[in-house]
């Protein structure tokens, strides 16, 4: 059955790679400056999240004040974009070592990366439906998020080294990645990559299409922004607690941060295969309470391995969260560059908030009271999402 698949169209090849360096790059910087901050500044958990949030708050105010810039732009010419300027912004802030310096480069580092991923989701969901949406978003996933289970180790290794070399690495891939984008369009030439308007002539008049979305993407974006509150803890404040509370080494870090991330990487692979939960409402909810579980087993855990069990279990939630807001979102929309910017403001404004606060609630309290928010804030969330898939009627309108 696989066999008869019609093959994927050819800006996957741009795509994939492109995907994977940039996910690369954005974890080692993530990771490796929370070290420098940590390390070598000697932040707080609360500086620390704030400083984690800044990278989404940026991003977050990218993807809503760029959004007619990069609708006007073909995908790999805004990509471009963002990989010549981060290596310049990135290679620059480490040249000034200072706090202030480390705050403005990742805040500008986050806000350029606005002109990457929207228009790179929205170019990828363009043409397709279904089985070959689905297809194209679970390869696109399982691209980015193989090279987030490398970039922690990376990371990690590479600051026992020195705290800022993880930075200017990534610096390094982006710079790499910029020529690779701009190779592949002498190479791979796909015809729906448009301005975002659907048209590669800016003057021309857009005929209105037909609206064949469905309400699904209500409740899903609501999982999303759910459980990146989560990861906003797990990504930025967890690394803190192992350092000052397990004693945990930046690589023995950032090991334990890649269980989670091979467990995304595995759920985007099987997401991909299989067509089983596509437009079946009962998923949305349950993924949510799983994710309450396992919230609620990691306010009990104190161990390296019981933190790398649950966030290997809360990597396949989040596989399956993201899969549904990007698949529900941009399934039957005409407007799929507005929709995969709503799928990115929302996720990044739940990882906002679960580093902001939960840098507060750890430096105030501890990480078992930081769960404890997030599973109230998870249940708030579940309550919504059911109210929503019991009135709703068909899952298609």
């Amino acid at each position: 059955m696989n066999a008869q698949r019609p093959p994927l169209p050819r800006k996957m090849a741009v795509i994939v790679p492109a995907a994977f360096m940039t996910s690369l790059g954005i974890g080692m910087v993530s990771l490796g400056y929370i070290f420098v901050m940590k390390g070598v500044y000697g932040a707080s958990a609360t500086v620390v999240g704030w400083f984690g949030a800044t990278w989404s708050m940026a991003y977050f105010v990218g993807c809503m004040a760029l959004r007619r810039v990069t609708g006007r732009m073909v995908p790999r010419a805004s990509m471009a974009v963002m990989l010549g300027g981060a290596a310049v912004v990135l290679g620059a802030s480490i040249l000034v070592h200072s706090p202030v310096a480390g705050f403005v480069g990742y805040a500008g580092f986050g806000f350029l990366c606005a002109f990457f991923w929207p228009p790179l989701m929205g170019w990828l969901s363009r043409g397709l439906e279904r089985e070959e949406l689905s297809r194209a978003t679970s390869l696109f996933s399982l691209a980015w998020s193989t090279a987030g289970f490398l970039s922690p180790f990376l990371a990690g290794l590479l600051a026992e080294i020195d705290e800022f070399i993880p930075v200017a690495v990534a610096a390094v891939v982006f710079a790499l990645n910029l020529v690779f984008v701009l190779v592949s369009r002498a190479i791979v030439v796909d015809p729906q990559e448009t301005n975002g308007t659907g048209s590669e002539r800016r003057d021309e008049p857009v005929r209105p299409a037909q609206d064949d979305s469905t309400p699904l993407r209500y409740p899903a974006w609501i999982g999303i922004f759910a459980i990146y509150a989560v990861m906003g803890i797990v990504f930025n404040i967890f690394p803190v607690y192992a350092r000052d509370e397990l004693g945990l080494s930046e690589s023995a870090i950032g090991l334990v941060l890649t269980v989670r991330a091979i467990a995304t990487a595995a759920g985007f692979l099987f997401l991909g295969r299989t067509a089983f939960w596509h437009f079946r409402r009962r998923y949305i909810p349950a993924l949510s309470l799983a994710a309450i579980a396992l919230v609620a087993l990691l306010a009990f855990q104190d161990n390296p391995l019981g933190f790398a069990l649950c966030f290997g279990a809360l990597g396949l939630v989040l596989a399956m969260v993201y899969n549904n807001s990007l698949f529900y979102g941009t399934s039957g929309a005409p407007d799929r560059d507005r929709r995969a910017t709503i799928h990115e403001a929302l996720l990044t404004a739940g990882q906002v908030l679960g580093s902001i606060s939960g840098g507060m609630l750890y430096q105030a309290f501890s990480l078992p009271v930081v769960f404890a928010a997030l599973g109230l804030l998870l249940a708030a969330g579940l309550t919504v999402q059911i109210v929503m898939v019991v009135k709703r009627g068909p899952a298609r309108t």
